[in-house]
């Protein structure tokens, strides 16, 4: 029986990233796809004669934690919060063989009824004095600025916070201040969350793309003195992200390095490795000398035959999103992401497609608009089909300036996701835990990509990190 060096069991980005990198060494590898596009998330959607992102996809290749030289793949710890932004420049080289990128003119935010620098996603902490309510904000910071700084909840001491405290709604009031959580950063994450982050972790703050910024920077920022450099984002150029993951699986399908199998497994640990059963073809066989799951560690007690104690208790957004193509003399405003803060509309971002990937020579252009489906159908009401939710869509469109009142879109498409986004709330964060816990003892020697490497470690980044360093592993 054959005894395959390597098996990865996953579709996502991180087994495509290391199965290829493997066949472009030579070394054979099998790969077990339990089902699902090439990809996972990041397969995006093929709508309208190209391949879109679903929603905002990013490329991020520089962060604050980026040491002068790429620190060695083997170093990466996907449990450390944020390591992933020692490695920017790495997947920087890797894209750049797969894909050329481009910055993206800098995001921007709906607020006060009207556009300003973003707050949320890109640091730019230029937009704090032109806000509403930048005076007050200032002088509440400062009044109390002694206490924040010596609080355990300081943003700066977040990398010794436990999953389960503080909740990422009291960690906003403490470091931005009530002012100006209530109204900016409360705002938006009732928009994605559809109620307040106190349910969350705040740790994860990101996971729903909440800052968290130190009171003293934003306390220069609001005296004039911005300190803080504002991030840049890549985004490839002509293409979006999913196509990327439609290429490596292409190389993957083709190579002869690498053995494809679909379908359910069950899995035995010996003293030569491992033993896969196909659900589908039980009587068959695969053994691999070591097993990489990128499932999440609760599938693979599953796939061992040992049942969870507790029950999965998760908590995810209900996603709606719509693709549009529109005339490009009905756009109102030039912009590349436009986040929604003011409740005066029922999303929470709108991605212009078309500047993203640099499609300037055609006469219309490419949006992809993001909503909570409960907070959409909160603020527009009861929507009778897809006609009825693309007007609603269509009006918050209006609403943020982006396109002429009238506008219809020449193509359109809605995606309802109602289990979309997983949140980081601490009973998740236990249960994720134990169940790490358990598949450890019962499969030590088990690689572990995604969503068992660690809680959210299946950022973009991180994705392509880990299929690198396990690629490293001969």
């Amino acid at each position: 029986m054959t005894t395959h060096p390597l098996a990865l069991i996953g579709n996502g980005l991180a087994v495509l990233v290391a199965a290829t990198e493997r066949a472009r060494r030579g070394l054979p590898t099998l790969v077990v796809n339990p089902g699902g596009p090439w990809g996972g998330y990041f397969a995006g959607v093929h709508a309208d004669g190209v391949r879109w992102d679903a929603g905002m996809v990013l490329y991020e290749f520089d962060s604050y934690r980026m040491p002068a030289s790429a620190p060695a793949l083997a170093s990466y710890a996907p449990q450390r919060r944020n390591d992933i932004g020692r490695f920017c420049a790495t997947v920087r080289d890797y894209v750049a063989r797969h894909q050329q990128t481009r910055p993206i003119a800098p995001p921007s935010m709906w607020i006060d009824a009207r556009v300003q620098p973003d707050l949320l996603l890109a640091n730019r902490v230029e937009a704090l004095p032109q806000l509403v309510c930048a005076e007050a904000a200032r002088r509440e910071l400062a009044l109390a600025l002694d206490a924040r700084l010596a609080s355990p909840l300081h943003a700066r001491r977040k990398d010794g916070w436990a999953h389960h405290a503080p909740d990422a709604d009291a960690a906003s009031r403490l470091n931005h201040g009530r002012v100006l959580h209530e109204a900016v950063f409360a705002p938006f994450a009732h928009q994605v969350l559809n109620r307040d982050a106190s349910h969350l972790a705040a740790l994860y703050h990101r996971v729903p793309w909440l800052p968290l910024y130190w009171p003293e920077t934003l306390l220069a920022a609001l005296d004039g003195r911005a300190t803080l450099a504002p991030s840049t984002f890549w985004h490839p150029t002509g293409a979006s992200v999913a196509d990327l993951c439609r290429t490596l699986a292409e190389a993957l399908e083709a190579s002869p390095h690498i053995a494809l199998r679909a379908g359910g497994v069950r899995i035995a640990a010996d003293r030569h490795g491992f033993a896969l059963h196909l659900v589908a073809a039980p009587h068959e066989v695969l053994r691999a000398g070591r097993l990489a799951w990128a499932g999440t560690s609760r599938q693979a007690l599953d796939a061992c035959g040992l049942a969870a104690r507790e029950p999965a208790i998760e908590v995810r957004l209900p996603l709606l999103l719509a693709l549009l193509r529109v005339p490009r003399a009905a756009l109102r405003r030039d912009f590349s992401v436009l986040h929604l803060v003011a409740a005066d509309t029922g999303c929470y971002r709108i991605g212009h497609v078309s500047a993203l990937r640099g499609d300037d020579n055609s006469g219309d252009v490419r949006l992809v608009v993001e909503a909570n489906a409960d907070r959409f159908a909160i603020h527009h009401g009861r929507l009778d089909g897809d006609a009825a939710t693309l007007d609603a869509v269509m009006r918050d469109l209006v609403v943020a300036g982006i396109v002429a009142e009238g506008t219809r879109a020449r193509f359109s498409r809605l995606l309802r996701v109602p289990s979309g986004l997983p949140l980081p709330t601490p009973v998740a964060l236990d249960a994720w835990h134990a169940d790490d816990a358990r598949l450890r003892d019962a499969l030590p020697a088990l690689h572990r990509l995604a969503a068992s490497a660690a809680p959210f470690a299946t950022s973009l980044s991180d994705q392509i990190v880990q299929g690198l360093a396990l690629a490293e592993i001969d």
